[in-house]
């Protein structure tokens, strides 16, 4: 390979690619991972994905042979090539959804692009990095430069949105309000980091803690763990984790107030000062 194109290359991928306490700010990027009442943090380099989440990027992917990358936010979809012949921007249209599969499927077409992007849910691994990702990610790109159909493979995931990565205070479950006296010292919160994927906190009688992947429409909990302390308020504590673990929620964030809802569930937060 040409040393400018390695070079380009190099560049193109970078592109793409405790329990806590309710008076601490959360962690920045540039802060080491906390640990949580169950063990510790997964180990990632952090800020990997933060910049991107704060330029909006909902969704990234990455594939060789040659180099691509591809991002997509709320207006737009981003690909690019080493080359540069197939590069496209294009208004992110609705997508379409497979009936019998976790499949989603984005088309733009104009007089003289055209732009197909498959994601399927389902594992992937990096060839350079040997990194797994969740989804499966191909593209056919079509340019003027470039007026044959090329087809790109790779591997993608959500990045999900920055503002969820802070503390948060359980202000009410399935309408019924919550206040601190029904827990002596203080109410359930969530510590959301996006950095790390993971959630830590507080459930009404012991520290909690687990997984947290970012999805299309929200997040989803991992199984959640936590210390085994009896209290007065371990019967909501078992309903709240039960309403939270492996569950996944569309949220909305509003006056600073998070609400995740689901079918069977709605829990509004409201962020720590």
């Amino acid at each position: 390979m040409h040393p400018c194109a390695l070079l380009i290359a190099l560049s193109l991928l970078a592109t793409a690619c405790a329990p806590a306490r309710p008076e601490r700010t959360p962690p920045t990027a540039a802060e080491p991972a906390s640990r949580g009442p169950v063990g510790a943090v997964k180990t990632e380099p952090a800020g990997r994905w933060d910049a991107l989440r704060r330029r909006g990027v909902d969704f990234v992917a990455t594939g060789t042979e040659p180099f691509w990358s591809l991002e997509l936010t709320p207006g737009q979809m981003r690909f690019r090539t080493v080359a540069g012949a197939d590069s496209l921007l294009l208004p992110l249209p609705a997508p379409s959804q497979a009936q019998d599969a976790p499949v989603l499927r984005y088309r733009a077409k104009t007089a003289a692009e055209e732009l197909i992007i498959t994601i399927a849910q389902r594992p992937c691994q990096n060839a350079m990095s040997g990194e797994m990702l969740p989804y499966t990610v191909t593209v056919q790109a079509q340019t003027a430069a470039q007026p044959t159909v090329r087809s790109f493979a790779g591997c993608g995931r959500y990045l999900g949105d920055y503002r969820l990565h802070d503390l948060w205070a359980l202000e009410s479950m399935d309408g019924q309000a919550v206040v601190a006296a029904q827990f002596g010292q203080k109410k359930p919160y969530l510590e959301l980091n996006l950095t790390t994927e993971q959630v830590l906190g507080f459930s009404g009688c012991n520290g909690l803690g687990g997984s947290l992947t970012p999805e299309r429409a929200g997040l989803r909990f991992g199984t959640l763990r936590g210390t085994m302390m009896a209290c007065p308020a371990l019967a909501f504590e078992q309903k709240f984790l039960k309403a939270l673990s492996g569950q996944s929620f569309t949220h909305q964030i509003e006056n600073r107030r998070l609400t995740l809802k689901n079918r069977t569930s709605t829990l509004v937060f409201r962020k720590f000062d």
